[in-house]
């Protein structure tokens, strides 16, 4: 079988003439440095030297113009630096940029060689053959909880198909799942996946998991949220935020999450802005929106497993609505997410058999139990849930 034409494919980038530095290492040691909060703990995922680290980083700043990392006290993991807000912007626009030049490279050679390659044998997997595989366009929570790429491996070594994920907001994903440069699209924007199947676009749409919205804010309460009526659920919530004009920091971008804040600001009547009103523009993901919220000392709404990811408890955020503290209406932040796959008929050159292949794993035995187990060890209960109405 043929290696893998692009396992050793790397970018690099000459800076002034002179300086050749590795973009691979720069952004991916900006992406550690975002999960850890520590350029020390960040250099060391990656076998770097922290000296290294920080020379990468201020020859990438000086050649730029632009303030990557700050440094701070704090830090996820007791470290001391952050990404700015521009080094979250740009790390952002390369994660997009290297998901679709890798998405274009794989379909060049597919269709140069003109190879289409036949259903693995046992044996086949068991010689390691990798010939098939898949693209993927993920909402960022799978991917920030590090469950996505245990699933991936998981269905590797039971299937031989290599899946290989692109990170973005759930509008954005279905948006590139339409251009056919991914197979499938896993994202949890009910509304949206709908739209792509009625528009042709998507073939079939699968179930795989929830969680629930959450709405969370500074210990401090500045909008009095603590002791509200439980019957009128989340729309309260966001009415009180909105009298006292507490900040608020919203994702504004697109996915799952936005949506589902616009739709109960819809339900409480209410047209948010003004100063007290954030858009979190350049910041990637729940997570950063929750960094940001710390720093602002301001609500948001994220999913319930980035908040225990984050941490955020142990630096005086609380929730103050979801539906494990029994203050929300029925359904209201309901979280599923779903695997929709692009639609053969409209886009020919989707792998559609392996992504079938792929929707039923998942919603199969051994990876249910994968994701009913996933974040037990480490914070006493499950990220995600298997139990879907």
């Amino acid at each position: 079988m043929n290696k893998d034409r692009f396992t050793d494919f790397k970018v690099f980038v000459e800076l002034e003439g002179e300086k050749r530095i590795s973009i691979d290492n720069l952004f991916n040691l900006l992406e550690n440095i975002a999960r850890y909060g520590s350029i020390s703990r960040a250099a060391s995922q990656m076998g770097l030297s922290y000296r290294y680290s920080w020379g990468l980083i201020r020859n990438a700043e000086e050649a730029l113009g632009l303030v990557l990392v700050k440094k701070q006290i704090g830090g996820y993991e007791g470290g001391g630096t952050t990404l700015t807000g521009d080094g979250r912007e740009l790390l952002g626009q390369y994660k997009e940029f290297k998901g679709e030049v890798d998405t274009q490279l794989n379909r060049f050679v597919e269709k140069a060689t003109g190879i289409k390659q036949p259903p693995l044998t046992a044996d086949d997997i068991a010689g390691g053959a990798l010939q098939r595989h898949l693209l993927l366009a993920s909402t960022m929570e799978p991917v920030e909880t590090g469950l996505l790429d245990v699933l991936e491996g998981a269905f590797y070594q039971n299937t031989g198909v290599l899946v290989r994920h692109i990170s973005l907001g759930s509008g954005r994903a279905l948006q590139i799942a339409g251009t056919g440069r991914v197979d499938m699209a896993l994202t949890h924007a009910p509304k949206l996946e709908e739209d792509f199947l009625k528009a042709g676009w998507g073939k079939a749409k699968f179930p795989i998991m929830s969680n629930d919205f959450v709405l969370v804010g500074p210990a401090s309460d500045p909008a009095g949220i603590t002791g509200m009526n439980a019957s009128k659920g989340a729309k309260e919530a966001f009415r009180k935020i909105f009298l006292t004009k507490s900040p608020f920091i919203s994702r504004s971008d697109y996915s799952g999450t936005h949506l589902r804040e616009v739709k109960i600001w819809e339900s409480a009547g209410i047209s948010p802005e003004g100063k007290w009103y954030l858009s979190s523009t350049g910041v990637i993901g729940n997570l950063g929106v929750l960094s940001l919220a710390l720093e602002k000392k301001a609500y948001t709404l994220v999913d319930r497993a980035t908040y225990l990811l984050s941490r955020s408890k142990e630096k005086n955020m609380k929730i103050f609505v979801g539906t494990e503290e029994g203050n929300a209406l029925p359904g209201e932040m309901e979280n599923i997410f779903s695997l929709t796959l692009v639609n053969p008929e409209r886009i020919f050159s989707v792998n559609y058999d392996d992504a079938v292949l792929f929707a039923r794993w998942l919603q199969g035995d051994e990876a249910q139990g994968i994701i009913a187990g996933f974040g037990k060890e480490k914070f006493g209960r499950s990220l995600f849930s298997t139990n879907i109405d």
